[in-house]
């Protein structure tokens, strides 16, 4: 069960941060093309980094479960949060610079 909630937790936030680089593309914010197309894509890769992290949580989570043994420590989440300051940060520069 615990396996099943983690993996829809790391589902829900690599959505979230598609949805968050569609919406830098597809809307007409008035920053520099360059930096708002290097936050989406940044956004972009975290969110498969979280899917994949998801699917690997998830498969390790139900093995260990089975298994009995100690589940493994994920230390992805902290990447992916300095991911996401670093595209917000993409996206205020381009918006001082604009």
């Amino acid at each position: 069960m615990d396996a099943e909630r983690t993996f829809l937790s790391w589902i829900r936030t690599a959505v979230g941060l598609l949805i968050a680089a569609l919406l830098l593309v597809a809307l007409d914010v008035p920053i520099d093309e360059g930096w708002r197309l290097g936050a989406a894509g940044l956004l972009l890769l975290l969110a498969i980094a979280g899917a994949a992290q998801g699917l690997y949580s998830w498969r390790t989570h139900a093995r260990a479960a089975g298994e009995g043994e100690a589940r493994p420590d994920v230390r992805i989440g902290s990447w992916i949060a300095w991911g996401v300051v670093a595209a917000v940060l993409l996206v205020l520069v381009g918006w001082v610079m604009t």
